[in-house]
């Protein structure tokens, strides 16, 4: 027996052994490399025990396996259809997943499930009507993907179901009436998402707490009204696992000849980008004339493909203009070395996927003439070597966010011809490389300015904002009086950003309402004279405050010994206590002019007290005997 092989002795326990579980063996050796393709997550191996399989389970005499779990694993391939041919099987749970593609019509020769999850994927397509054939089904929740298309009628005949979730994805047309026979359906989640049902259902549904489009045109059907749907028809046999031959080769196969690679180990990273390109052919195909991306065919000659680095990987990808319609695929965030993505001119629709800002290396990002609804992702602001972005002719809708800022490298800007309103944001003036300007169309901002820097950029663009350019934020600004504010210390504060002066006023006039103390005329100005203007004050304050403790503890010293304290000794030591006392200022650039004075007068006042100490201490020498002199 060849070492690969479930029959080698190892993998399949030889107390379990039967044809059944070797079959089942090959069938998720075969199905790993599916949902699985990078090799990061399953641990089934011909060299480990099935019983140890992360996420399987065996039972039954014959052992054969009976439980699929492998909800949150982060698998990011795609359902292989060789899991129909686990005919034991009672439970498949692969829900919260990254998993694309379509549910196969195969998982409906599962006769024995009792649950299947799905939920939480990207999975697309229609909700195949095979899955009707699973007669003992009791939990089935399809919640959170991107399928499609209408809710098949054969679901009607699962009259074992408790559970039925379907509600968060791209579902429509009418609900069919044969769901009426799921008499024992205790939860039905239909709503949510881009769900667009209509119809009615049972009276209880509607009244329970079931989450239903109660505001839209789901409505319980009238008592009166119901008609019987047809008894269900019996399920199909399951199609028998062939004996012999194992399934087709798994798509990870495909993808190793497509890019002319020996062996992963060679080129993991293209090799990833081989399926993240395939799981996004499925959202890109829509009613345009789709991508002409083979197996057959190596990738770097598959159309809009190029290849750069060394070891290559996809660097560019260029599909404009090809009448492709559907979703702008989230899973083209995994091509971690695109430098170039245009999607451009085509017939894309939803929204743009926020996952595109973990495209770090991306210097070129255009979507634009699309029909792309929603926000713009704030998340765009950390493509950091982005230089040209162009989101225009779509319908994108809201403010733009301001972390668009954040693209300091960005040359071109292009949002023209959308249905954004608000205000400009003021953190766009930090694009200091722009050298063009779309923000005209449709558009419809309520307010703001225009950053200064752009006044040299495409002028003729940005006028028919009728938007004024922002002021030089440190210009001086018109005498309106004085600004009284109380209780706000800014001396120990460095600033280390510049701060809108709109802002900092708004802040003073709150202050303002409060007890008024202090006045500071032509407030907010230039902010070198604000920081002079406190360092002075609470510099003045603290020399009266320092020299009057100073002269009471001075005072207090000659009275205890008799010696005579004068002004210039109080006024030596007030010195010496302020310069200790300020030593440690922030703002020492504006106080060190009068810290400099008060060093001459300490060290003045300090000769004076010296000298003075000398002359008194003359005569008592003099008194003293000539022995001791």
């Amino acid at each position: 027996t060849p070492m690969d092989s479930c029959a080698n002795g190892i993998v399949v326990p030889s107390d379990k052994l039967s044809e059944g579980l070797v079959r089942d063996c090959e069938l998720l050796l075969t199905a790993r490399d599916a949902l699985d393709p990078n090799d990061n997550v399953l641990d089934w191996s011909y060299y480990t025990s099935m019983e140890r399989w992360q996420g399987v389970e065996l039972n039954g005499t014959p052992a054969r396996v009976t439980h699929l779990v492998l909800s949150k694993k982060g698998l990011v391939g795609v359902i292989p259809p060789e899991l129909g041919g686990l005919e034991q099987l009672r439970q498949l749970k692969l829900d919260r997943n990254q998993l694309s593609g379509e549910i196969p019509a195969e998982l409906g020769n599962l006769s024995k499930l009792v649950t299947l999850k799905l939920a939480a994927n990207r999975l697309s397509g229609a909700i195949p009507a095979e899955l009707g054939n699973l007669s003992k089904l009791a939990v089935l929740t399809l919640t959170r993907n991107r399928l499609s298309g209408a809710i098949p009628a054969e679901l009607g005949n699962l009259t074992e179901l408790v559970d039925l979730r379907l509600g968060n994805n791209r579902l429509g047309g009418l609900i069919p009436r044969e769901l009426l026979n799921l008499k024992k359906l205790d939860t039905i989640l239909l709503s949510g998402g881009e769900n667009n049902l209509a119809g009615c259902v049972l009276s209880d549904w509607y009244r329970g707490h079931h989450s239903l489009d109660r505001e839209g045109s789901i409505t319980p059907c009238p008592d009166g009204e119901l008609v019987a749907a047809p008894p269900p028809t019996p399920p199909a046999a399951p199609t028998p696992a062939p004996r012999v031959a194992l399934p087709a080769p798994a798509p990870v196969l495909d993808c190793l000849d497509s890019t002319g690679l020996p062996s992963p180990e060679s080129n993991p990273g293209l090799l990833k980008d081989c399926f993240t390109l395939m799981a996004a052919r499925e959202l890109l195909v829509g009613g345009g004339k789709g991508l002409d991306w083979e197996h057959s065919v190596d990738i770097d000659q598959w159309p809009g493909v190029a290849l750069g680095g060394e070891p290559a990987r996809v660097t560019r990808l260029r599909l404009e203009g090809m009448d492709l319609a559907g979703q702008a695929p989230p899973e083209l965030a995994q091509l971690d070395a695109l430098r170039e993505l245009n999607l451009s001119g085509n017939r894309l629709s939803g929204t743009i996927p926020y996952e595109l800002g973990d495209l770090r290396e991306l210097e070129y990002l255009n979507l634009g003439g699309n029909e792309l609804t929603g926000i713009i992702p704030p998340e765009l602001g950390k493509l950091r070597q982005l230089k040209v972005l162009d989101l225009g002719d779509n319908q994108l809708s809201e403010e733009i966010p301001p972390r668009l800022g954040s693209l300091t490298n960005l040359e071109m800007l292009s949002l023209r011809n959308n249905r954004l309103s608000g205000d400009i944001p003021s953190r766009l003036g930090n694009l200091q490389k722009l050298k063009r300007v779309r923000l005209d169309g449709g558009n419809s901002f309520t307010g703001g300015c225009l950053p200064a820097e752009w006044e040299q950029v495409s002028p003729d663009f940005l006028a028919v904002l009728g938007l004024p350019y922002c002021a030089d934020p440190f210009a001086p600004e018109p005498d309106t009086g004085p600004i009284i504010i109380e209780g706000y210390d800014i001396q120990r504060n460095i600033a280390t950003q510049y701060v809108e002066p709109t802002t900092f006023g708004e802040r003073l006039a709150e202050l303002n309402q409060r007890v008024n103390t202090t006045t500071l005329p032509n407030l907010p100005e230039d902010a070198h004279n604000i920081f002079l203007q406190a360092g002075l004050q609470t510099g003045v304050a603290g020399i009266i405050v320092v020299a009057l403790l100073c002269g009471s503890l001075l005072f207090n010293l000659a009275r205890r010994y008799g010696d005579q304290i004068g002004p210039v000794e109080c006024f030596a030591a007030a010195g010496t206590l302020m310069i200790v006392l300020h030593s440690n200022f922030e703002v020492f650039l504006f106080q060190s002019v009068y810290i400099v004075v008060w060093v001459f007068i300490g060290l003045g006042a300090g000769f004076a007290y010296t000298q003075r100490q000398k002359s008194a201490a003359a005569p008592e020498l003099q008194k003293l005997p000539a022995a001791a002199a």
